[in-house]
């Protein structure tokens, strides 16, 4: 997703000669944070681009790209109206459907794709940043499906952020959760206890429970289902604040 000025947004490139194979987009979406995601939709390969940077006028969305020869199936655009911001979640792939979603008053949408790759808008959730029950507006990490529900951390700043689990079909918001943190630290040679939260963290699904790494340095093993969180284990790596990274596992 390079959001080449006046060139394209997104080019694919031979990874064995570093030749330019193809070029799509050509238009004023910039690049974003977000990572392009293969994926099969009604069985054929594509790439989904979820473009839009700090653009003026601002502007940006969701691209569905064949990676054979970049041709364009749709352009989505989804994205804040404020110049201070960025598109910066990777599309989520939910079989034939894809989710986006992006703070600073956007929201999310979940579309459905269908078998000549034009899309429909399923539902929409607004982020208007106030952490109210039926908001939804992811900043940066990137959410994960599990058994028709999606989990994800919503809010775009430390006070406002929470973990939710939304129903995928409906989109409706089944639970809201701020996970508390109860750490022993020591302060003027005095030992207290302070109560702290995840705030805007990544999660990864390992082996049907999820790990999730805080915002603070928590690196946390969870049991996330449509009736509630479950913390099964958590340690305190670094007092560390942006700590935005999601975990990675070897096996």
């Amino acid at each position: 997703n390079v959001g080449a000025p006046q060139g394209p947004c997104v080019v694919g490139i031979n990874k064995l000669s570093g030749k330019l194979v193809w070029e799509a987009g050509k238009n004023n979406w910039g690049p974003s944070y977000a990572s392009p995601i293969p994926a099969k939709i009604h069985g054929k390969d594509r790439v989904f681009v979820y473009a839009g940077g700090e653009s003026d006028p601002p502007s940006g969305g969701l691209l569905s790209i064949d990676p054979k020869n970049g041709r364009v199936d749709f352009e989505y655009p989804w994205r804040s109206r404020k110049y201070e911001s960025v598109n910066a979640m990777c599309p989520l792939i939910i079989g034939n459907n894809v989710f986006v979603s992006a703070s600073y008053r956007c929201g999310s949408s979940m579309l459905s794709i269908d078998k000549n790759f034009k899309p429909t808008v399923e539902w929409t959730k607004i982020d208007l940043e106030h952490n109210l029950a039926d908001e939804l507006g992811i900043h940066w990490s990137t959410p994960v499906h599990k058994d028709g529900h999606i989990y994800a951390f919503d809010g775009r700043n430390e006070g406002d952020a929470s973990l939710v689990c939304v129903n995928a079909k409906t989109g409706k918001i089944v639970w809201r959760e701020i996970p508390e943190l109860e750490e022993e630290i020591e302060f003027a040679g005095e030992k207290q206890t302070i109560t702290m939260s995840t705030l805007r963290g990544s999660l990864l699904v390992v082996d049907g429970k999820f790990l999730c790494i805080g915002e603070l340095g928590h690196l946390m093993w969870l049991d996330l289902t449509p009736q509630g969180m479950k913390i099964l284990d958590r340690v305190w790596m670094f007092g560390s604040a942006e700590t935005w990274a999601p975990p990675i596992v070897s096996h």
